[in-house]
């Protein structure tokens, strides 16, 4: 979360002359509602469970941004290692803070239990919290790059890099 994977991820398959998918986004238009009224409604196992449907059911020959918890359960991380090529876009936790305080969107994980945005201290907190969880998961992809501080066109072109220097 805020790192820039739909960002970099449709810059990435613009230079890769590839379909780019968001995975939030799909989920969106399967379920017909927004990631938001999913978790308030139906809360966030609903909304994992449908994660994991809609990963499973993604065509083969594009670019795919996934959701922060997508590779949490242990089938989505299985299924991903073996069917796709998976770059862990790393950014340190106090620029993931310094983003997504700047960025007006509406992230349920980042949400206190009454639905209220949390603190700055709270979402540093959150944050810091999130990528311990995480990281050991993320550090499993086939290529971590860091890409602090880094353009959108150039992060993506050194995922394009990454991914045309892979071993097949």
């Amino acid at each position: 979360m805020g790192c820039g994977k739909s960002t970099i991820g449709a810059e990435l398959a613009k230079q890769l002359s590839l379909e780019f998918i968001d995975l939030d986004d799909r989920i969106v238009d399967q379920a017909g509602m927004s990631v938001d009224r999913i978790f308030r409604e139906q809360g966030e196992e609903a909304f994992r469970e449908r994660e994991s449907e809609a990963l499973m059911s993604l065509p083969g020959g594009i670019v795919c941004a996934l959701g922060g918890g997508t590779l949490m359960r242990e089938a989505n991380l299985s299924w991903a290692l073996w069917k796709s090529w998976i770059i862990y876009i790393r950014v340190g936790a106090a620029e993931l803070v310094r983003r997504l305080q700047a960025d007006a969107t509406v992230r349920p994980l980042l949400l206190d239990r009454n639905g209220e945005p949390l603190s700055q201290v709270q979402m540093e907190m959150r944050i810091r919290d999130m990528v311990r969880q995480r990281e050991p998961i993320y550090n499993q992809a086939h290529r971590i790059l860091d890409l602090g501080g880094v353009t959108p066109e150039a992060a993506a072109a050194r995922c394009r890099d990454a991914y045309r220097s892979r071993k097949v």
